[in-house]
């Protein structure tokens, strides 16, 4: 796949490689996901330190629940980072770096 190959919206169009603006528009976009989603991991993590330190049997029923959610969590931060890989290798091969 060559920079002829590459979708019209793939990249933002320039007459030069250095007015590309970097991150591209879809790798802030990737980039700010994942910066929220570990934010929300982050909390997530937070209040499960509390619930297993509380030692009580009415927050240790919500622990599998949060842990749950983690899951689900680092779910969506692998598929937004295999999508941002993917955004950063075709701003590669567009600018010559590297080969498809």
């Amino acid at each position: 796949m060559g920079k002829k190959d590459l979708p019209q919206d793939a990249l933002p169009s320039a007459s030069c490689p250095g007015q590309i603006e970097l991150p591209t528009p879809k790798e802030r976009e990737s980039l700010d996901a994942m910066r929220s989603i570990k934010e929300n991991a982050r909390e997530l993590k937070k209040r499960l330190r509390l619930l297993k330190s509380s030692g009580t049997e009415e927050n240790a029923g919500r622990v599998p629940e949060l842990e749950e959610e983690l899951a689900v969590l680092q779910k969506e931060w692998e598929k937004l980072e295999k999508k941002w890989k993917a955004d950063v290798r075709g701003r590669m091969v567009y600018l010559g770096h590297d080969e498809e």
